[in-house]
């Protein structure tokens, strides 16, 4: 997907948000994203990344602005510089964002050609649900990490 970046400010459909920082939008129902959330908080709890569900406002605009299905959800997006990184990009860009060594492991990941790593990314996407489970409500913080968490367009 090629994409001007910040090209969302100029949607009428996409609420004002901060977007300074790195968003991580993931599925707040399933229990692999949640956890995947928790681990990233718990290894970089001084981090600038942020974390929004995708069952939230600004995150279900934006994926609609990008011709992604938020109901649906079979990406997470990283939304960085302005710039959506979707699937295994996605999973290589959020480890950008960490300290190291996972930051190196996100530079490194980036030589697995896309196609390659989509496959693997679509393989657990499809089967997450079934093999780890959903949540009944939305995995939000309720830690010292809660300012990290977009809530609605006003955090």
């Amino acid at each position: 997907m090629r994409v001007e970046p910040y090209s969302y400010r100029s949607d009428d459909g996409v609420p004002d948000f901060d977007d300074s920082e790195p968003l991580v939008i993931f599925d707040g129902n399933c229990v692999l994203c949640s956890t995947g959330v928790q681990w990233m908080l718990a290894r970089d709890p001084k981090g600038a990344s942020r974390f929004a569900a995708v069952q939230a406002p600004v995150p279900q605009a934006i994926y609609n602005h990008y011709g992604l299905n938020a109901e649906t959800f079979d990406t997470f997006m990283v939304l960085w510089n302005g710039k959506p990184y979707l699937k295994w990009a996605g999973a290589m860009a959020a480890a950008r964002t960490m300290p190291q060594p996972w930051r190196a492991l996100g530079h490194l990941g980036r030589v697995v050609p896309g196609f390659i790593g989509d496959r693997l990314y679509d393989w657990v996407q499809r089967n997450r649900l079934r093999w780890f489970g959903s949540r009944e409500t939305c995995f939000l913080s309720e830690t010292e990490q809660q300012h990290r968490f977009m809530v609605d367009a006003d955090t």
